[in-house]
């Protein structure tokens, strides 16, 4: 009966130290933080020219987003960051004569996909992505 008691205060105590290492900060988490590097395929609603299909590559370190937007006219270099769930890209490239902006605005989803709008001089549209999946 000793041996039960002895246990039970052991166990009773692990468990404690264990929720207090949690709380203060000391236990290892299994989540990582969200990122949004990768690849990804993008969707924007053009309005009555429909839906476009573009590209969209990202890099982050910490918060900072730098990459490369693929679009019909070329592609283009984005740089922004991610912050609390939001991305937020501009870019100014050439394209001919006239120099390109677009702001990217967007939500990490849930289900890790991105959506929000993009803003240029043709107007405000709305656009989504999914990430590729890596090739094994």
């Amino acid at each position: 009966m000793a041996q039960f008691f002895r246990l039970a205060l052991v166990m009773t105590l692990t468990i404690g130290l264990g929720g207090w290492a949690s709380a203060a900060g000391f236990a290892q988490s299994d989540t990582k933080p969200a990122t949004v590097a990768g690849r990804w395929t993008m969707s924007v609603d053009a309005g009555p020219h429909g839906t476009m299909t573009m590209g969209l590559v990202l890099e982050q370190k910490g918060k900072r987003v730098t990459g490369t937007f693929s679009s019909p006219h070329g592609d283009v270099a984005v740089e922004g960051e991610f912050t609390d769930g939001t991305l937020t890209l501009t870019t100014t490239a050439t394209d001919g004569i006239e120099a390109m902006h677009v702001t990217f605005n967007a939500r990490l989803q849930e289900t890790g996909t991105l959506s929000g709008y993009l803003s240029s001089e043709m107007g405000d549209m709305k656009w989504t992505a999914e990430r590729m999946k890596e090739k094994s």
